[in-house]
């Protein structure tokens, strides 16, 4: 008997958290469901994907031809006799969920960040409507299903809280000499990796500004920035390099661009840096805790689920560039914390945000779904609106 079929339909292949827990999530799934994957842009994780998927298609839907093109999708759902079609991210959870039920087969959205474009009262509105297609929504953290009840405009008891996972893996060998010597850094220099796109959200600008605090002290110090751009472009990483020059950190912080060698950057690191504006739960802060890394971030959407404040790393307010820097400056100084954190991440991880745990509760809501089971629970946000 052949297996069913599930058509995951995503945004953008770029790199980022979402498309890493993608990843992790389609080599679970592999052992139940035949699963086939569909993209709007971005060829960046290709093969990646290749490796998990059994087809991996381009369907160009962004920009205002989409839904010239929207057949093409339609079409592609109804040849591929799937049981279920799965979305990641905004643009594919509109047009992935019109064209599924246009082409007779039950939607599941996942929700993977607070997106600020809903705030606006008529998108918010129109996202709220568009959500009534889906049979299930998924919110990676409890801060992205009260966002998404209240400004996503999402209601009735159809949303359940899935957390990413991560499987631990063994610790790089030899990665710390290579990326340190790669950006001429000495083995002993303190080094904060920021793994993240650069795009507005992260607030790069706030943590150079916090850096340059940072190196008044500790000359030493070195800040690498791991990440290319989508939503920000070349004009907003050029700004943040014309930054970096004007606050005199230039020689301290590295752009390192778009990266395969994740493992290795972690293992050269001594801390996770994260200066987000918003976050729905962050697969960057799992892979450092994986690495027994302590992570210094702001307090903003699902963070605080996953980082423990004096737990497995220090949480500062968002915008907040003073705070942030005595919040490095103290882990910086302090190895013996900074390694207990880190250590506690690790056994956090192992036991709070598995891969097999993120799996089976994804293959329950599937099971569910196409055995027409009752509503999942409402995640009960709070009444003030956000």
């Amino acid at each position: 008997m052949s297996q069913p079929r599930v058509l995951h339909i995503i945004t953008s292949l770029a790199v980022g958290g979402a498309q890493r827990h993608l990843l992790s999530l389609l080599a679970g799934l592999g052992d139940e469901y035949d699963c086939d994957l569909v993209y709007f842009k971005d060829d960046d994780l290709v093969p990646e994907f290749r490796s998990v998927a059994g087809n991996v298609i381009r369907l160009d839907l962004g920009g205002r031809a989409a839904p010239l093109r929207l057949p093409t999708l339609i079409a592609h759902i109804r040849r591929g006799r799937y049981d279920l079609v799965h979305t990641h991210l905004l643009k594919a959870d509109i047009w992935g969920a019109i064209a599924a039920r246009l082409a007779g087969t039950p939607v599941i959205s996942s929700k993977h960040n607070a997106e600020s474009v809903l705030r606006n009262p008529a998108i918010g509105t129109l996202h709220g409507l568009l959500a009534r297609l889906d049979s299930r929504v998924i919110a990676l953290s409890s801060a992205v299903a009260e966002y998404m009840s209240h400004t996503g405009r999402i209601t009735g008891p159809r949303m359940v809280v899935i957390h990413y996972g991560l499987d631990p893996q063994a610790a790089s060998t030899g990665g710390r000499a290579r990326v340190r010597q790669e950006f001429d850094i000495s083995l002993d220099a303190p080094l904060a990796l920021c793994l993240a796109r650069l795009d507005p959200q992260k607030d790069h600008a706030g943590l150079l500004r916090a850096w340059a605090v940072v190196v008044t002290g500790r000359p030493d110090a070195r800040l690498l920035l791991a990440g290319g751009t989508q939503l920000g472009g070349d004009a907003y990483v050029e700004g943040l390099h014309r930054q970096a020059a004007a606050l005199g950190i230039e020689s301290s912080v590295h752009f390192a661009g778009v990266r395969r060698d994740v493992p290795d950057l972690l293992a050269a690191a001594d801390l996770l840096v994260m200066a987000s504006r918003w976050e729905g739960l962050g697969m960057v802060f799992l892979e450092a805790m994986g690495a027994s890394l302590p992570v210094v971030a702001t307090r903003v959407g699902g963070v605080p689920e996953v980082v423990l404040h004096h737990g497995t790393g220090l949480l500062v307010p968002p915008g907040d560039s003073p705070t942030l820097a005595a919040a490095l400056q103290r882990l910086i100084d302090d190895p013996e914390l900074a390694d207990r954190l880190g250590r506690v991440g690790r056994l956090r991880l192992e036991t709070e945000f598995t891969t097999a745990a993120m799996v089976r509760k994804t293959l329950d809501l599937y099971a569910g779904i196409r055995g027409t089971i009752d509503p999942a629970p409402s995640p009960h946000p709070p009444e003030d609106s956000l």
